[in-house]
């Protein structure tokens, strides 16, 4: 809560006039104050800078993020709050259906929400936000929220971060290493983000930036548990399977789920199929979840021939609510059945597959074969 720097909206007046669409939530257009809260007599110039400073700072980011509010509007209710959570909900899933305009639609109406009290919900929306304008096609606008971001506050990682993404996407090279390297410098051990900025500069074919990420990592040091862990990660990157071992050992005797999954990765890659088997089976029995393992666990077994045990891996994973690759798993599901010469279970899956993807001719002629079989 910003009350002691003084940023926020005071109502004296009850709601006149209901605003127009802005949410199911009635609530009235209140005048911004701010005003030095908590002001002490004996106060010094620089504790008094100290709180200017910071209610520029919040004014920054809900006047810049917040955007399209001629006035601040919100009430420090529970309704207003269900409102918020409620549009930052529908933004995540259109985001993730991938109608980005709408996301960025929905966004906007959490953060009219706003009370103009900056807390991590505001923020966090702001990322969301950022992320659908840039996908939306608004690349100005996704920089312009990230800026207002940072204006907030300097040290925001994930902005710098983020900012770094579009960057990189439009290929800037200049500038996206730049915002790269400051949320580097700012995040402290944050190994995973440094992996996230490899595999995203790898992918777009900036080689020696990516290795340049790697060689910053292993600089860090390493005390915890997850980060000896994602230090092996980064050797099985490097493919330097010894040190990726003794990392990743280090972290598995005190209780690291995840190191198992890498540790199989790193056996996987030395070809020892049947240690790597052996711990992606330890890893799936403690995160039953993880549906790319399951795959890779499926795929190894159809490899093997043990199609049964195939089988159960792809269902394992078609069991996890909205997974990825959903059709790709049912394809691989129907090709374990004929395998296994259960031609009326193929037939059966194929029939329902093709209802669901009826775009798939392969499918349609798979289907009018098991008819004969």
């Amino acid at each position: 809560m910003w009350t002691t720097f003084g940023i926020w909206i005071k109502s004296r007046w009850k709601c006149r006039n209901k605003l127009k669409n802005r949410g199911p939530a009635a609530f009235c257009v209140r005048p911004l104050k701010m005003f030095a809260s908590g002001r002490k007599e004996n106060e010094s110039m620089e504790e008094r800078k100290f709180r200017r400073t910071h209610r520029l700072k919040a004014a920054a980011l809900v006047m810049s993020a917040v955007l399209a509010m001629g006035s601040l509007a919100g009430c420090k209710d529970k309704e207003a709050l269900e409102n918020q959570q409620a549009y930052r909900q529908v933004g995540m899933n259109k985001l993730s259906e991938g109608s980005y305009e709408e996301a960025v639609e929905a966004f906007q109406k959490a953060l009219d929400q706003s009370e103009a009290v900056v807390t991590e919900i505001e923020i966090d929306t702001c990322y969301y936000k950022a992320t659908a304008q840039y996908k939306s096609g608004d690349v100005k606008g996704a920089l312009e929220t990230c800026k207002a971001l940072i204006d907030y506050n300097k040290k925001d990682y994930k902005a710098y971060y983020l900012r770094g993404c579009i960057y990189m996407k439009e290929e800037d090279r200049e500038n996206a290493m730049k915002d790269y390297r400051k949320s580097f410098e700012t995040s402290g051990n944050d190994y995973e983000m440094y992996v996230s900025a490899y595999e995203n500069l790898k992918n777009a074919g900036w080689d020696s930036e990516a290795e340049e990420v790697l060689t910053a990592a292993l600089k860090l040091k390493a005390d915890k548990p997850e980060e000896h862990r994602e230090r092996g990660h980064i050797y099985l990157l490097q493919d330097d399977y010894e040190n990726a071992k003794k990392e990743l050992d280090l972290a598995i005797n005190n209780d690291d789920v995840k190191a198992l999954l890498y540790l199989a990765q790193v056996y996987d890659a030395q070809g020892d199929s049947s240690q790597a088997a052996a711990l992606y089976e330890s890893y799936i029995s403690k995160n039953n979840s993880d549906v790319s393992t399951l795959v890779v666990l499926g795929d190894m077994q159809m490899e093997a021939g043990n199609y049964s045990q195939a089988l159960e891996f792809y269902q394992q994973a078609l069991s996890v609510k909205n997974p990825p690759n959903e059709q790709k798993l049912r394809r691989n599901e129907i090709i374990a059945c004929e395998r296994m010469q259960d031609y009326e279970g193929a037939r059966e899956k194929a029939l329902a597959y093709i209802k669901d993807y009826p775009e798939d001719e392969e499918a349609q002629k798979e289907y009018t074969f098991l008819q004969t079989r």
